[in-house]
């Protein structure tokens, strides 16, 4: 039978190579893990950063108007000047800030990342816009060639929000079809499509308007076509 026999040195040589690698082994675990793959929960986070905003840049802007930051993740701590966060505590990849009427807001975040977004900044009313002025006026009796021509004109005492000024008119029937909305400013043009309207019947006009600080206000409108023959 072969015995194996170990020199006191060879052995405190193994020795201190197990203690070697126990102790590289302790040192690296506390980073990533003796041995181990790096968790994906541990890993550097790609900066945050902004993927989207409402109102986009250069819309108009209300003071007390809603400004929605969208990012990719968590920032982290944000903040803005021109606006404020508000409710002030937030958290996750979505933040509102309300608007302070300034032309300029500018956001920061994270390692000194920066935005700084153009607006048109106007003097916004708290209350919904009111109708001052009708044309063609209500009830009254007009032509088909006429409304073809200048279709209805609304005037309002402050600027309406085209994107969500909506409008439709029926007839007698119940048939209703989608008006077209022109904005200019505080004026708002509606047009029916062609051949919709005929003489001798009774249209209702009916839609809702909406200021850019998104007040609304629902309007009611009749209107007689005249004969041909008038």
């Amino acid at each position: 039978m072969m015995v194996l026999r170990v020199r006191p040195r060879e052995r405190a040589a193994r020795r201190n190579g197990v203690s070697s690698s126990l102790a590289a082994c302790a040192a690296l675990a506390l980073a990533w893990g003796c041995g181990e793959a790096a968790d994906e929960d541990e890993l550097p986070l790609e900066p945050a950063y902004v993927i989207g905003i409402r109102p986009a840049p250069g819309a108009m802007i209300c003071e007390g108007q809603d400004v929605i930051v969208v990012f990719n993740r968590d920032p982290g701590l944000a903040r803005a000047g021109g606006a404020r966060l508000d409710p002030a505590h937030q958290s996750g990849p979505v933040r509102t800030f309300r608007s302070e009427g300034s032309s300029t807001v500018s956001f920061a975040w994270g390692d000194d990342e920066q935005l700084a977004v153009e607006y048109t900044a106007l003097i916004c009313h708290p209350e919904p816009p009111t109708l001052e002025a009708v044309t063609p006026r209500e009830g009254a009796s007009v032509t088909v060639p006429e409304l073809e021509a200048n279709g209805i004109v609304l005037d309002f005492n402050q600027p309406v929000d085209p994107a969500n000024s909506v409008f439709h008119i029926a007839d007698e029937d119940g048939d209703t079809w989608d008006l077209t909305v022109a904005t200019d400013g505080s004026r708002l043009t509606l047009r029916a499509p062609p051949g919709v309207v005929q003489p001798g019947r009774a249209y209702t006009v009916r839609g809702v308007v909406t200021d850019l600080g998104g007040n609304e206000t629902e309007i009611w409108l009749t209107y007689v076509i005249a004969d041909a023959e008038a």
